[in-house]
């Protein structure tokens, strides 16, 4: 049988799991923190399809496509890279994917996870997205493997689908 300081006792802590399984400042749910939240904000510009400059393999007229998504509660955003199809004009139902994420130690933004730009580092004026990367694989084709920089711009659509068929 329970006395009145072990009622009080199992009160006590089951008010206090209560109160640290919500964040009542920010409405949030167990497991968010504030670096999720600082990511999440950081990250949220980001989001959007982009379109790579011409070239960005090295041949001309290859387009590249690269979409972000709106970040989640863990602070990411899924990244793909869809490789338009220019022969059969379509876009492939399988892209590369990756993860856009908040530095740990500062603000900058780094994409990871796409064989193409790992460990990229992001940055964002109004409607141009900037990609620099180590070029191991030598994606455009130049017999250099040094740090590269390439842009993307902002492409006016909704979805995927708005340019183009699937292949």
């Amino acid at each position: 049988m329970l006395n009145k300081a072990s009622i009080l006792t199992v009160s006590t802590l089951a008010s206090l799991l209560l109160l640290t399984a919500c964040d009542s400042s920010t409405g949030g749910a167990a497991g968010d923190t504030d670096d999720d939240l600082i990511a999440t904000a950081l990250l949220a510009p980001f989001t959007g399809i982009y379109e790579l400059e011409d070239g960005w393999k090295g041949e001309e007229g290859d387009r590249g496509i690269l979409v972000i998504d709106t970040p989640g509660a863990d602070g990411t955003s899924v990244a793909q890279l869809f490789d338009y199809d220019d022969i059969d004009n379509c876009v492939p139902t399988r892209p590369s994917t990756g993860v856009v994420r908040k530095d740990d130690f500062s603000n900058r933004v780094f994409m990871d996870g796409i064989v193409q730009f790992d460990e990229a580092v992001l940055s964002l004026s109004t409607t141009e997205l900037t990609i620099e990367f180590s070029d191991d694989f030598d994606i455009d084709d130049d017999s250099q493997t040094s740090e590269v920089s390439i842009t993307a711009q902002r492409v006016d659509v909704a979805a995927i689908s708005d340019l183009g068929p699937d292949c």
